[in-house]
This record gives C-alpha cells, structure tokens and sequence, in this order.
C-alpha cells in the first residue's frame, strides 16, 4: 500500500488563502457588475422619465394653443385680404393724408426669433401689404425700411416727424415666454397723444368688428418711438410668436393680407372720423 505524502502545513495555509483570496475577487466583480447593472437600469428610467415629463408638457402646450385658436376662430375660410365693397372709401381729395409705416427691426436685430418665424421678415411683410392698400384708398405712405436693413430708433422717429405724417404706425410681433396660450393683436399710443389714442382705439374696433382676427386691448406705453414723434403714433403688436398657432398664421401670407386689411379699415375709420 502506497501512503500519500502529507503536504506540508504551509503549503495547505497558503492554498487556503490563495483560494479566500480569489473568492473574495469574484464576490467584489460580482458586486460591481450588479452595481453597473443598477446604475445603468436607474439611469435609463431616469431618462423615460424626462422624456415622458417632456411629451406630456408639449401635449397639454399642443392642446392649450389648439384650444385658444379654435375659440377664437381666428382664420374662418380661404380669403385673402379683405373684400373690395369694405375699403370703399377715397381719401385722395383731402390734403396730407399720408401715413409713415415702420417695420420694426431689421437687419442684425432680428427682434424675435421663434423656430421658423424671424420678427424682423414678418414685419416687413406686413407692411409692404399695409402700403399697397393705403395706396388704394388714396393715401400717401413713407416706409421707414423697405429691405432687410438696421435702423435706429431716432431714425425711424425723424422720419415720421420729418414728413409731418398723418399717423406713424410700427408694426411688431409679441412674444411671453411664461404662457404660450396668450395669443392676439394689441394696440399701443402715448400716454399724452390723444390723437394716438384715437388711432388706436378706431383699429382696435374693426379688428373686433371683424372677427378674423382676435384683439386683445388698447393701451397706454412709453415706448421710444411713441413718446418721441410729434404726430399720432400707434404701436401694433400683431399677435404672439410665443404661441404656436398663431406664429404659423403669422408667417402665412394669407393671413398677413386679411390683417393688413383689417389694419387698413381702422386707419381709414380714424381719418374719416377726424376730418368728419
């Protein structure tokens, strides 16, 4: 009979720890693999998370300016502009009827820029359409820009008051960042022009007379351009970049043409009143 050989006890230590040792390795990868593996996990429901907290933040924005346009019922049928038999008015036999349109911004200062939608073009856009219809009804208009150029403030405001106009009128675009439900088109004046005010009263009339399109009020402001030309100014904000339907109506061409003629029926209203 063979008899094993004993190995020596050092050597049977030195197995056992060797063997502790490595246990204890798998046992610290085992941890830190399922320790990734949580991490991974919470980071991935932390993200459905924000993004499921995005979609319903951008579905109840979605449903809030849906919501706000249907109400209003701001663009009825495919028309463009305003009918013919409404600006049936010719003011070209009184004297110095002429109106100084402002685009507001231009050039480097976009104003607002909403996703496609630059302030700065809509402007502008509005108001080459505002000429050619008080053009129409007899009456002389100055642009203070009819491109893409910056201009100052002073600028706009020498014009107005170099060519003693009958009515200064800059055209911009709003914007509230903490609503976008608010929509519609507010009217601005002096707080010292009466003749402003009047203005701005007569346009807000017709847009509220007409109802295609949705005006909100008529109010006092310190505004550069108001407080510092010396002939009737008004400030037209056209409506809301901030809310999304009314920003798509802004930038359609259709809908330029009904505002600028509503625009034009209160501008002609307020001089017929004035010079009775």
């Amino acid at each position: 009979m063979v008899q094993k050989r004993r190995q020596p006890a050092w050597k049977t230590e030195n197995q056992r720890k060797r063997s502790k040792k490595i246990a204890r390795k798998r046992r610290r990868a085992i941890a830190y693999t399922v320790r990734g593996i949580m991490a991974a996990v919470l980071a991935v429901m932390i993200l459905l998370m924000i993004c499921g907290c995005l979609y319903i933040r951008d579905f109840f924005r979605r449903n809030e300016n849906e919501s706000s346009t249907q109400k209003a019922d701001v663009v009825r049928e495919t028309i463009s502009g305003v009918e013919e038999d409404e600006l049936d008015v010719d003011l070209s036999g009184e004297e110095n009827h002429m109106v100084v349109l402002d685009a507001g911004h231009g050039g480097e200062d976009g104003g607002t820029v909403e996703q496609a939608a630059t302030e700065k073009e809509i402007n502008l856009a509005v108001v080459l359409k505002l000429k050619e219809l008080l053009e129409e009804q007899g009456i002389r208009v100055v642009l203070t820009r009819d491109k893409d150029i910056f201009m100052k403030l002073e600028e706009r405001v020498q014009i107005a008051n170099g060519e003693k106009a009958d009515l200064f009128i800059s055209i911009h675009c709003n914007y509230y960042e903490k609503d976008s439900s608010i929509y519609g088109l507010e009217c601005y004046y002096c707080k010292s022009g009466e003749e402003g005010k009047h203005y701005a009263e007569k346009i807000m009339e017709t847009i509220e007379e007409s109802k295609n399109i949705v005006s909100r009020n008529v109010k006092p402001a310190d505004y550069y351009i108001l407080k510092n030309t010396t002939v009737p100014a008004v400030l037209v904000e056209i409506g809301y970049l901030s809310n999304y339907n009314e920003r798509n109506q802004l930038m359609s061409e259709e809908y330029q043409e009904k505002l600028a003629g509503e625009l034009v029926k209160g501008i002609v209203k307020g001089m017929e009143e004035k010079t009775g």
